[in-house]
């Protein structure tokens, strides 16, 4: 080109156009009727605000795909002649992924002709709608967006109301009060053992860092009381976890890098043209860094390490019906280091040498099959789990021999199998029947020194297996468009002991107004121990080795709730729940002297002490939720909850539980900003606060511990006293970059941005002489790379 002036028009011009460029983003998914399972054709699906209007059909099998869909938060709205209409908003659209939505639709109960359908969130919802109360959809975004919710679920949801942790160095959780052994894990459909990483011993529900990766996570339920009929085996909760399937046209790939470690995800088709897929995670991460950064992360010599794999592998077949093959394995490992000098044995722990590693893997196969009648499905799972928490502790004596002290061998094998049948009679109608049998084999070993009489006694020794057997029928009966009635009851029974139960459960919801509903829940539950605490062992008077908890009962607690929900506004809504739970037949110590030995005060852990069905408990309270869902690039939620947990042993003293705070107030809130010269990329800032009352204490005895050289408690005042109000404040700040055909994100997590050390309790220190604090950890900054493309 002869005129240097053009050229440089022209290039600037290509400058200038590549700069203004917008980025796209394909949009698809797969409609369905939420009872039955059917994928729906010719269901539209609209973008909304677009213009010219962009939107899409459902084919015979109910998929759509949508191209040229603007990246940034977008709004769909779903219907179909006879369904009520769903509406998806706020949904994001990367450059770096495509989009895949996958939507339920419920048929309307009445004529067409008199129906007024109001349209809904389907985020807004539970996923099982035969859920009445007490219970929230949990989605994968949240856990990333929720400041230090670090794509953790068991930490994302301790901003719902009712919900606290343990404390700051795992992602156990209290839910109204009730011992987090309550809870109940799902994947799938079929109970799983424990999916975290350095797992809290026996009975345990969380661990120091979630094992579930968010990249083959979906969207999931949480429910914190009055469970329907195919819940069982639980009384505080239910964490009923989804795998998403992995993009079935275009292969997609993730890299995360951080102070934690490195993550690595791909998704694809198995074969272009072919509707098989595959989705796969894998993670390394360990401490490590974050120490030598200065920033403590518990008070471990062998700094915490683990690693896992996760997947899920698709394969729909019109035949045969739909298969998915999907697991989860995970390593850790971290212990402590003896003081290889004997000079500079200051404290009792210097000479001690402890390790504790933990394995676990899941793997399960589903199979779906729809009826040729379009009313009906099955769905079978098989599932193989293995467990094996080990813990070893040992001393040097002053010839730096080492001696074992404590040795811990939790090992289990886990088979099981569920399969329930769905039929919808009408859009009234919908009964599910189901079944479940559990097998788990388990060579457990126990080995823990009396320092008093200086030998080492065996807690427990057993190889074995036992089975467990449950069964359940659940009916939905929509009475009318606005009222819903929810029936059922399940049966479980234990093979070990032959221990049953049978409950009832009930559920209603009546949306007396358009935008206002009141919600009740009933039922009677229960929860058995692990398979240790029935086969603890324990030596009496005569030498001869006895198992005192063979005939335990289960753990029973009868829910009650009411609520009431009101959208008041676009995107916003006020709900308020009251409940009271009744458990008996709670395991306590007989005789107990000390007054605190009651599985509502269990966190975790193994005990061969001798354990009866003499205790109860009562929880009962009220929650506040006021929730603006996102829209508008911002969000929040402010959650008060004001409750009381009591127990009684044996003597019926009615006392306050380890785990009654009394109250907990949360605020959680952020905002993205669209920034850069195209304004498509996204800055995010959020933010949580979390007020609570401290757990409870056992009050020490100052003068007399002095005098014993050793702790010494007022057993008689247990739990009068607690440790002071718990506050903890995160942030957290993300960057989007879209590219053409890929994205990046940078973010950081700062728990506990002011740096309070919060206490947890107090002990008689010998060494000291003095009360010393245990206190939970302080700042933690989690800094996080990743890429999608």
């Amino acid at each position: 080109m002869k005129n240097p002036i053009l050229l440089i028009m022209l290039l600037l011009s290509m400058a200038f156009n590549s700069l203004a460029q917008e980025y796209s983003q394909t949009v698809k998914g797969n409609v369905t009727d939420g009872d039955t399972q059917t994928g729906l054709p010719g269901v539209t699906v609209l973008l909304l605000d677009s213009n010219p209007l962009i939107g899409a059909s459902t084919d015979i099998d109910g998929n759509f795909e949508i191209k040229n869909v603007p990246i940034g938060r977008q709004s769909f709205k779903v219907s179909f002649v006879g369904y009520e209409d769903v509406y998806l908003n706020e949904i994001q659209i990367t450059s770096g992924r495509e989009a895949v939505l996958n939507v339920k639709l419920y048929e309307s109960v009445e004529e067409l002709e008199e129906v007024v359908i109001v349209a809904k969130d389907d985020y807004s919802e539970p996923l099982n709608t035969m859920t009445s109360i007490s219970a929230h959809q949990l989605t994968v975004e949240s856990t990333s967006r929720i400041a230090a919710g670090v794509n953790d679920p068991g930490r994302t949801i301790q901003s719902y109301a009712g919900v606290s942790s343990v404390d700051d160095e795992n992602n156990e959780i209290v839910v109204r009060g009730n011992s987090p052994r309550g809870m109940l894990w799902r994947m799938e459909g079929i109970e799983i053992p424990n999916p975290n990483h350095f797992s809290n011993g026996e009975g345990g529900s969380g661990g120091g860092v979630s094992a579930l990766s968010t990249t083959v996570l979906d969207n999931s339920d949480f429910l914190t009381s009055a469970f329907p009929a195919e819940y069982g085996n639980a009384l505080s909760s239910v964490f009923d976890l989804k795998l998403r399937t992995g993009n079935n046209d275009e292969r997609e790939y993730t890299f995360q890098a951080g102070v934690m470690g490195i993550q690595a995800g791909l998704e694809g088709p198995f074969v272009k043209g072919k509707r098989a897929s595959y989705l796969v995670n894998y993670r390394y991460s360990t401490t490590s860094l974050l120490n030598q950064m200065g920033f403590s992360i518990g008070e471990s010599d062998i700094f915490p390490a683990w690693q896992d794999l996760s997947y899920n592998l698709d394969f729909p077949n019109k035949k045969i019906g739909r298969i998915n093959v999907w697991g989860l394995s995970g390593y850790s490992t971290a212990g402590d280091v003896a003081v290889p000098d004997s000079s500079e044995w200051v404290y009792r722990g210097d000479p001690y040498n402890f390790t504790e590693n933990h394995k676990m893997s899941i793997n399960g196969i589903t199979h779906n099959y729809i009826f040729k009648n379009n009313s009906s499905y099955i769905t079978t799972t098989l599932a193989y789990s293995y467990t094996k928490n080990t813990e070893i502790e040992d001393s040097l004596d002053y010839n730096y021999d080492v001696h074992l002290v404590d040795e811990e061998y939790f090992t289990y094998n886990t088979f099981n199998v569920s399969t329930y049948f769905n039929h919808k009679f009408s859009a009234k109608h919908v009964i599910r029947i189901g079944g479940i049998f559990t097998n788990q084999s388990f060579k457990l070993n126990v080995i823990d020194l009396d320092y008093d009489a200086g030998i080492r006694n065996v807690e427990i020794d057993q190889n074995g297996s036992s089975n467990r057997y449950q069964g359940y029928v659940q009916w939905k009966w929509r009475l009318s468009q606005d009222f819903d009635l929810n029936t059922g009851v399940h049966a479980m029974k234990l093979g070990i002991n032959d221990d049953y139960s049978i409950e009832p459960r009930l559920g209603a919801k009546w949306r007396f107004k358009e935008n206002q509903s009141i919600n009740l829940g009933f039922g009677l539950h229960s929860k058995a121990e692990p398979s240790s605490i029935y086969l603890a062992q324990l030596e009496n008077q005569s030498g001869i080795m006895t198992q005192p908890n063979k005939d335990l009962k289960m753990t029973k607690a009868i829910h009650s709730v009411i609520g009431y929900n009101w959208n008041f506004a676009n995107d916003f809504r006020f709900k308020t729940e009251v409940y009271y739970q009744h458990l008996y037949e709670v395991p306590v110590r007989p005789n107990d002297s000390t007054n605190i030995v009651s599985a509502v005060n269990f966190s975790s852990g193994f005990t061969n002490e001798q354990l009866v069905n003499d205790g109860t408990a009562r929880n009962y309270g009220i929650e506040l939720t006021l929730e603006k869902f996102f829209s508008k690039n911002y969000y929040f939620l402010a959650t008060a909850s004001l409750f009381e947990s009591k127990y009684t042993m044996q003597d019926g003293i009615e006392r306050n539980s380890l785990f009654n705070s009394r109250y907990i107030y949360n605020v959680v809130g952020g905002k993205e900003f669209n920034v850069g010269s195209d304004g498509q990329n996204v800055l995010g800032l959020n933010v949580r606060m979390m007020l609570r009352g401290g757990y409870r204490t056992v009050p020490i005895n100052f003068d007399e511990s002095r005098i014993q050289g050793e702790d010494v408690r007022y057993y008689d005042e247990a739990f009068e006293t607690k440790a002071p109000d718990y506050f903890r404040a995160d942030i957290g700040v993300s960057y989007r970059r879209n590219k053409p055909n890929w994205s990046w994100i940078l973010s950081v997590n700062v728990q506990n941005v002011t740096n309070r050390y919060n206490v947890w309790d107090q002990y008689y220190s010998s060494e000291t002489e003095n009360l010393e604090n245990i206190y939970m950890v302080g700042l933690i900054p989690i800094l996080n790379y990743k890429i999608e493309f």
